[in-house]
């Protein structure tokens, strides 16, 4: 929900988001089913994003995360730890995200015919300690999430504070450690990519999106 007082950030303005060729990101995301991009995004971009959600967390927009969908949805803290908020097309910032965002959904169902058919998206707030266990992103009744995006909105983030994303394959062999670096993106296949969010002794900000078919 969007709070009466959405914030107005000039930061987010159409003007600034840059103009992506998605092509090779997606060549490469075909080939090894995960791609790292960091500085993806100007500064101004992402720190509107974070401003922005810092502002709607203020204004109790934010949810304590749950997991499951349906009937099934049930707040588990033993698994995950976070809070939430859905980005809106109304949204200043979040909303030039989706857009943004919906330039590569079209990349991705030119070039791999993927059928996608929206991309939505989440404020992820971690604070110091929080954590995600290992787990999927495509619910195991649905095969709607098909490509998983997390974007990171904390700048200069010290090594040492914790907080990685933790990649896996199939076979459960740790893949890489990533640290949440503002204005880095990363994309990977929802149905066969365990992952993890490590605690962090400093507060983390991302965003998680899924692109989806209707299925």
């Amino acid at each position: 929900m969007i709070p009466d007082s959405t914030p107005t950030l000039p930061a987010s303005s159409a003007a600034i988001w840059p103009t992506s060729d998605w092509t090779r990101i997606v060549d490469r995301l075909a080939t090894d089913r995960h791609v790292i991009l960091p500085g993806i995004l100007p500064a101004a971009c992402w720190q509107a994003l974070r401003a922005e959600a810092e502002q709607l967390q203020a204004g109790a927009s934010f949810r304590e995360a749950r997991i499951g969908r349906g009937t099934q949805v049930q707040q588990e803290k033993a698994i995950r730890s976070d809070s939430l908020c859905w980005l809106e097309p109304q949204m200043p910032a979040g909303g030039a995200y989706l857009r943004w965002m919906d330039g590569l959904r079209d990349t991705l169902n030119r070039e791999l015919f993927l059928g996608l058919a929206e991309f939505e998206a989440q404020y992820a707030h971690y604070p110091v300690g929080a954590f995600y266990k290992k787990h999927v992103d495509r619910h195991r009744d649905s095969n709607a999430r098909v490509v998983s995006a997390v974007l990171y909105l904390n700048p200069d983030w010290p090594v040492a504070a914790g907080g990685e994303l933790v990649m896996f394959d199939e076979a459960d062999q740790e893949q890489f450690r990533l640290s949440p670096q503002g204005g880095t993106l990363v994309l990977f296949m929802s149905a066969d990519m365990p992952h993890e969010v490590l605690p962090a002794t400093v507060a983390r900000w991302s965003i998680a999106g899924w692109f989806r078919t209707r299925s």
